[in-house]
């Protein structure tokens, strides 16, 4: 495990961090200087614990709200307030230098984006005033609240989506993979939470619809070129479903493997399963059966992936790693709510008090923990305390 405490650093300071890498970590600050705003995106050198400002924004909009996508040479910058356009900036990430600079403008209101890779980026808008009734006959016809753009920062094209799947999860239905150089998409399908699942199984009986949740699997390659070319039905292969008599629902990335979670409602059986992407093949990883009658809960970790049963057993708390970790610790509750467990050893925990939050690191092997007032972001086994 490495602890990286910058808080010094950041005293008295709001900063949001997005990026965390064994060499740099990357974060950007708003300050509210002489009646403007201020942007300012950082780097902190972990090998000589130095700040460097890499860039700085003058926010002429108050009500401008910063999304922020690092790659390994650039960081992309989206610059929107919730109206029909945005500012998408490239920002070099060693010299601090714009690639390139564009407003650009859609139809309806700015609800979301998500960057695909350095160089094309999904934009999705909602229904404005201007638009209702288009928007409305819309999401009649295709079931989609949003509309979907992809942003092509290489060459300044948009591309209207007409692919309904991807319209209608959004950046939050979408995640990233990387295996040996190949990036793919994974496409979090849902037909809704698990309590709507399960009425829709009670009610079965009265139901002709289709209700599936399904997990999708896209090369991000031909993904880009078949939205660019405004292809309706793109290449996807299912990895896993379930129709109305179960569930699927994703969990997390590690490796080769895309996890979720896997219910029968009949006989109340839930296990964690696993689709490895190299070997196309199905696992089942483990079996959630939680005692009745106990504080039970399960923590999960999506990337790298990791599922921990921590149990309330009054004066202690004992957790127990059940995929991706093999921790079985057991450490007094007073020291706070479980956050995560670093290699198989330390405890992290947030403490709550009058006097504020604090991070405690708990080591189980020295029976010893130390607390940290403020906050906490995890990458890896790396802690960085802010």
């Amino acid at each position: 495990m490495t602890v990286v405490d910058i808080r010094s650093i950041f005293s008295q300071r709001n900063i949001e961090l997005f990026d965390v890498s064994s060499s740099y970590i990357y974060y950007a600050e708003e300050k509210n200087e002489d009646g403007h705003n201020d942007l300012f995106i950082l780097e902190y050198n972990r090998s000589t614990r130095r700040e460097r400002l890499v860039t700085n924004y003058t926010l002429e909009d108050p009500t401008f709200v910063e999304h922020l996508y690092s790659f390994e040479n650039t960081i992309i910058l989206v610059l929107e307030n919730g109206s029909n356009s945005m500012w998408i900036i490239e920002i070099d990430k060693t010299t601090g230098t714009e690639k390139n600079r564009r407003k650009v403008v859609c139809t309806g209101a700015f609800r979301n984006c998500f960057a695909l890779d350095s160089t094309h980026l999904l934009i999705y808008m909602g229904p404005d005033e201007a638009n209702s009734a288009m928007f409305a006959r819309y999401s009649e016809v295709t079931g989609c609240e949003c509309l979907c753009y992809l942003y092509n920062l290489k060459n300044n094209t948009k591309h209207f989506i007409k692919n309904p799947l991807i319209a209608k999860l959004g950046g939050a239905g979408l995640r990233k993979l990387s295996i040996h150089g190949d990036e793919y998409i994974v496409l979090l399908d849902p037909f809704g939470d698990e309590a709507i699942k399960k009425r829709y199984y009670d009610e079965q009986r009265w139901i002709n619809a289709d209700i599936r949740d399904n997990l999708w699997l896209c090369g991000l390659i031909r993904l880009e070129a078949e939205l660019e070319a405004g292809v309706e039905q793109i290449s996807k292969k299912c990895i896993a479903s379930a129709d109305i008599k179960a569930l699927v629902h994703y969990m997390g990335i590690d490796g080769d493997k895309v996890f979720f979670r896997a219910k029968e409602f009949r006989t109340g059986i839930e296990k964690i399963c696993s689709y490895d992407v190299v070997a196309n093949s199905l696992a089942v990883e483990a079996e959630l059966t939680a005692p009745e009658g106990t504080e039970t809960m399960y923590i999960v970790e999506e990337k790298p992936f990791a599922v921990f049963e921590v149990k309330n057993e009054g004066e202690k708390t004992r957790v127990h790693g059940v995929v991706g970790r093999k921790a079985d610790i057991s450490y007094d509750s007073s020291l706070g709510s479980f956050i995560s467990c670093i290699d198989e050893r330390y405890i992290v925990a947030r403490h709550d008090d009058e006097q504020g939050s604090s991070v405690v690191l708990y080591d189980s092997t020295l029976d010893k923990s130390e607390t940290y007032k403020g906050s906490c972001y995890l990458s890896g086994n790396t802690l960085v305390l802010y």
